[in-house]
């Protein structure tokens, strides 16, 4: 369950024209995770497509084109079809979507160019309306210079030269200057110096005011075109959505086998596959190769890989580099595989190290639910959890239900036994405080019995029993701590000797045993640190573990390995967010419990109604904190602290050869 499973190297040969059986074979196992071949051996190059793939991907792009016409995204979805539906129809109909997709799109696209051109015309005409002239107006002079164009000042210096006639818009920033062409240098100096940005009339005859109604008029007509365009492509789309998502997902299965020889080795007459296989699978992809190819295949194991790591100098074969490309396959099994997510936001985990998902799997809920602990959030959280993981298909969404999901089964476990309160309110009588007894006038008690066990139903109170929770919170940490440096001494014993991994992880273990043995003497003697016996047993003994665990780490990872001893006291106390997060989420709840229920529904009427609303929005508040807080700092303490102690990450993930079919179905 810790460990990824065992892989093994397969090679399997065979003649070129079983080449096709082959891949259906190795495709339909869904276990075979092949090698890509690079070109280098000598006799052997990479391997060519199989005839179709050049059809069928030409195909494909054709449909691709068509789901970006009718804006088909990856969100789309429709119920699945049978494959020899999709086959037949994609056949008869495929070459009259295509002409109906493109020529609507073609028409949309005349229209929009249009549509754009008779706007550009329209910004053109738009400051010719401000003057009484006609467009054939300012053109077609031989004595005379036209300047047409905006102004910042008044150009009145243009009165003195004479033969010049000034249009002004009523704001007077649209001038229209004739002028004769002897004083147009002149003309054109002044303008100029007025701030003069010149504005080209465009061609044409009439009033640029009619001229724009006309305008108008077609782009109305356009728009009734562009609409009716898109409703008939809405239409094609909604009639053909289950048929185009069919055929993408049959066709990109088609061109991935039909290139899959891309990816081997081969010859003239013969094909060369390098894969990894789960060794418990071997057997079964050996047996189906032979059953379905008889003797026309070789199938043999070329490796059992072990976990040991290999150095150049140990080997003269290949194998060094085969640990960084063995293939992580992580656990299928529910619930546990429901966390691979939180893994993989961080990396693969390499094959010769434990997979982290069994352990996030386990504490991390148990800390997102310590933070929250309350019995309603709780419920809530598990609920919405339940919804996701049945209705979301994004698998970071289905990351985040799994979170809510068991999350929230502990949130409500630790919010009944112990805290024993919802929203922010205690279950049984607490002091003077408002609780659901003196709200509702029923009186719960503080534990049941079952058999003879008295149960308690909140055994601390998140605002007063800090100090307590802290101490909890902080002996969390140094047992989660515990178990990181315990994974990492397992890990490098595995990968290079029991020796490298008492010499680089051992003495940590010491340093933090000795800093645990030590914690209780100093929490007692908090508030006097100096009046300690430092000669007692209880300070001498941890005292010594922890030194004999620095000299090994001074031996093994020399002195710099002090200056970690810091971090590690940090490690520790960074455990304490999990009292903090849930006694910050207390006090927000108590505060919105105080004005909705003891300032503003005592007033009856309206003073009802706004604590309902304050309570409600209070209330939602703190749940979507509650989701953002707990989760980002649950998570943070198994990604910072624990695992740098243990983890290294950067495996590659273990990717067969296989079918998915979400739009299509085999039957």
């Amino acid at each position: 369950m810790l460990l990824p499973e065992k892989m093994c190297r397969i090679l399997i040969v065979g003649s070129k024209d079983r080449l096709k059986d082959t891949t259906e074979v190795l495709y339909s196992l869904s276990l075979v995770h092949p090698i890509d071949y690079l070109e280098g051996d000598e006799g052997l190059s990479i391997g060519t497509p199989f005839a179709e793939a050049s059809e069928v991907s030409s195909r494909l792009l054709k449909l691709r084109a068509i789901e970006k016409d009718l804006d088909i995204g990856e969100g789309a979805s429709a119920p699945p079809m049978a494959v020899p539906e999709v086959q037949k129809r994609l056949d008869e109909e495929l070459t009259g979507l295509e002409a109906q997709v493109t020529s609507i799109t073609e028409s949309k696209n005349q229209l929009s160019s249009r549509q754009a051109a008779l706007e550009n015309e329209k910004s053109l005409l738009m400051p010719l309306t401000t003057i009484p002239l006609d467009l054939e107006l300012y053109s077609g002079y031989e004595t005379l210079t036209v300047f047409t164009g905006v102004v910042r000042e008044d150009p009145q210096a243009l009165a003195p030269l004479g033969d010049v006639e000034v249009f002004k818009s009523t704001e007077g920033q649209f001038v229209a200057v004739f002028v004769t062409k002897e004083k147009a240098a002149e003309a054109q100096r002044i303008l100029v110096s007025n701030g003069f940005t010149e504005v080209v009339v465009p061609k044409g005859k009439g009033s640029p005011a009619e001229l724009i109604k006309s305008i108008e008029s077609e782009e109305a007509s356009i728009s009734k075109e562009l609409e009716e365009a898109k409703e008939k492509a809405a239409r094609l789309r909604k009639d053909n959505l289950g048929l185009i998502l069919a055929s993408d997902e049959q066709l990109s299965i088609e061109v991935e086998k039909a290139e899959f020889p891309l990816r081997i080795a081969s010859t003239k007459n013969a094909f060369v596959i390098d894969a990894w296989v789960p060794l418990k699978q071997e057997a079964k992809v050996k047996t189906a190769l032979q059953s379905k190819l008889s003797e026309s295949v070789h199938f043999e194991v070329l490796e059992v890989k072990n976990r040991k790591e290999m150095h150049v100098e140990d080997t003269e074969h290949d194998h060094d580099i085969a640990e960084d490309t063995t293939p992580v396959k992580m656990s299928e099994r529910k619930p546990l595989s429901m966390f691979n997510g939180f893994t993989e936001l961080i990396s693969t985990p390499k094959y010769s190290e434990v997979d982290p998902t069994a352990i996030i799997a386990i504490t991390f809920p148990i800390f997102f639910g310590l933070m929250v602990g309350d019995v309603a959030y709780g419920v809530m959280f598990a609920v919405l959890g339940f919804i996701g993981l049945r209705k979301v298909r994004s698998d970071d969404w289905k990351t985040i239900s799994t979170m809510l999901f068991f999350g929230g089964i502990w949130a409500t476990f630790f919010g009944l036994f112990m805290f024993g309160e919802g929203f922010g309110m205690h279950f049984a009588t607490h002091g003077t405080d408002i609780t659901w007894s003196s709200l509702l006038g029923i009186d719960f008690p503080h534990a049941i019995n079952l058999g003879g066990i008295s149960i308690p139903l909140g055994v601390f109170s998140k605002l007063d029993n800090v100090n307590t929770l802290l101490y909890i919170s902080v002996w969390i940490g140094v047992f989660h701590l515990f178990l990181g440096f315990g994974l990492g001494l397992f890990n490098i014993s595995m990968r290079v000797g029991v020796k490298h991994a008492i010499m680089e992880k051992f003495g940590w273990v010491l340093i933090l045993l000795g800093m645990a043995l030590l914690l209780p003497v100093v929490v007692a003697n908090v508030n006097n640190i100096l009046a300690m016996d430092f000669g007692s047993m209880a300070v001498l003994a941890p005292l010594g573990i922890l030194i004999v665990g620095l000299v090994i780490s001074l031996i093994g990872e020399g002195p710099l390995s002090i200056l970690e001893l810091p971090s590690l006291l940090s490690n520790i106390l960074s455990y304490t967010r999990l009292t903090a997060i849930g006694t910050s989420k207390a006090g927000l709840a108590l505060a919105f419990n105080q004005i909705a229920l003891v300032m503003l529904a005592p007033m009856g009427g309206a003073g009802i109604v706004f604590g309902i609303v304050i309570f409600m929005v209070g209330h939602l508040t703190v749940f979507m904190l509650a989701i953002i807080s707990a989760g980002i700092h649950g998570i943070r303490l198994h990604y910072v602290e624990l695992f740098q102690k243990f983890y290294l990450g950067g495996g590659t993930k273990f990717n067969p050869l296989r079918i998915v079919r979400k739009h299509t179905s085999e039957r």
